[in-house]
């Protein structure tokens, strides 16, 4: 797709959304959603994305955290053309209820997990298991830093081949070996270490120079590369994204840059960047097969859901309320 038309795309689905979350919901979300969209290649139907939203109002307590900032998000993962709304709901509740079941509290972040969960139901108590695994040998090497925000990547991570303790112990030494490479200890550097483990479990050598090389990369084309980015760079180095790919994000930046409502959101300009770049590479991809694809599909949920839990993070009421259902 050509960047006028993305730019046209992304636009009208911007004013088509803010039409229907209406004028309360932040815009940031509102983005979040029309890229979502445009990103995806799906088509934002507003009737049928409210109906959904609808669905999740009647089949959620007022405490619940789908009746939070995520709801609309929520709506826009739920909304299938080829499934009833209430059918979705239910399967995305019997994920979370088999995450609480394996010992994770019920939040936000539980609902942005379930998301990433196969929707076979015989997988979903098996890929619970895992990530609780994974996310209790996480917190072994970070028992402060590792909190319900890292349950969405112990999900995604822990459906990967390969042994839990590994993976953590490979996410360590990542972290370790980034900090001194000019990225900011905290939450948005373990998402990024454990985004680098997606291609294998094990210690592989050149991944931190890669994304070192990455952030210059961008860097050096002025684009300012803060925390929050951390884990866009982190998934281009996991899909080994080359220096003429990079290039692709870079001017694609550039083309979203020039429009006007990115004026006071310069911040999501590179996320967008990068979601439009992996779809590049999966319709350009002439090997690609069906995992290949849903595996890039599963991490651009991924990033939507690292979106929103920034956004959470900045409200430490909502991302630790919970209890709903």
């Amino acid at each position: 797709m050509k960047m006028v038309q993305v730019k046209e795309d992304l636009l009208a689905t911007f004013e088509q959304v803010k039409n229907a979350v209406g004028w309360t919901v932040d815009k940031r979300i509102a983005l979040s959603i029309a890229s979502y969209y445009v990103t995806t290649g799906k088509t934002f139907d507003g009737k049928r994305f409210l109906a959904t939203s609808d669905v999740i109002k009647q089949k959620s307590s007022w405490t619940s955290p789908l009746r939070s900032h995520i709801h609309y998000m929520m709506a826009a993962f739920l909304t299938k053309e080829d499934e009833d709304p209430s059918v979705s709901i239910d399967n995305l509740r019997a994920k979370k209820e088999s995450l609480k079941s394996a010992g994770f509290k019920t939040n936000v972040y539980s609902y942005l997990a379930a998301i990433l969960m196969s929707d076979e139901k015989s997988l979903q108590d098996v890929e619970a298991t895992q990530a609780k695994l994974l996310y209790d040998a996480m917190k072994a090497h970070h028992p402060f830093l590792t909190q319900p925000d890292d349950v969405p990547y112990a999900v995604m991570l822990g459906r990967l081949p390969g042994e839990a303790k590994e993976r953590a112990a490979t996410m360590n030494r990542y972290y370790t070996e980034l900090r001194p490479q000019g990225f900011y200890m905290g939450n948005e550097l373990q998402w990024m270490s454990q985004i680098l483990t997606y291609t294998s479990p094990s210690y592989q050598a050149n991944i931190v120079g890669q994304a070192v090389h990455i952030r210059d990369q961008l860097k050096s084309a002025g684009i300012k590369i803060k925390s929050m980015h951390y884990v866009m760079v982190g998934f281009l180095a996991a899909l080994e994204i080359k220096d003429e790919e990079l290039q692709h994000v870079i001017e694609t930046y550039r083309q979203l840059e020039t429009m006007k409502f990115f004026t006071w959101y310069k911040d999501m300009i590179l996320p967008i960047a990068v979601q439009l770049e992996t779809k590049h590479i999966i319709d350009n991809e002439e090997t690609a097969s069906v995992s290949f694809a849903t595996t890039i599909e599963m991490m651009m949920q991924a990033q939507q859901a690292a979106i929103i839990a920034s956004m959470a993070a900045t409200n430490a009421a909502v991302a630790s309320s919970g209890g709903g259902e």
